[in-house]
């Protein structure tokens, strides 16, 4: 099972909101996500400025990504609260959930208790509450 929570994406005034993953494995040193095709169509356009950026994936091997040019600002909504705003770079990729790398997740307070079972809280809520993947 994997951990999903609620994410909305902005960029100048337009946000959109969807899915994204917890531990898909997506590491690295600044706060990054991954967004389908659709939801940055519908947030930027069809032709967004995009540049090329090499990552290494969770299996060790290397793909040319398409990173968007601007940062944009990542948010983790629950049904009691909203973290964020982080700003965040961005690839587009071809999947249909959002990916949420690890120092994004670290920036939102999200602690994962249990991936599988897909519990987790916020840092200021450890050992007091536990909350549910969406």
């Amino acid at each position: 099972m994997v951990l999903r929570l609620r994410i909305r994406v902005c960029c100048d005034k337009k946000c959109v909101e969807g899915l994204g993953i917890a531990n898909s494995g997506f590491a690295g040193k600044e706060p990054e996500i991954a967004l389908p095709q659709e939801l940055v169509r519908e947030l930027i356009g069809e032709e967004p400025s995009v540049i090329l950026v090499e990552r290494v994936l969770a299996d060790g091997s290397r793909a040319l990504l398409p990173r968007l040019s601007n940062f944009l600002n990542a948010y983790l909504v629950t049904e009691d609260r909203v973290e964020g705003p982080v700003r965040s770079y961005a690839y587009i990729t071809k999947g249909r959930f959002i990916l949420l790398n690890d120092a994004l997740l670290s920036r939102l307070r999200v602690v994962i208790i249990d991936p599988f079972e897909g519990v987790w809280c916020f840092r200021d809520e450890l050992g007091k509450r536990e909350r549910r993947g969406a």
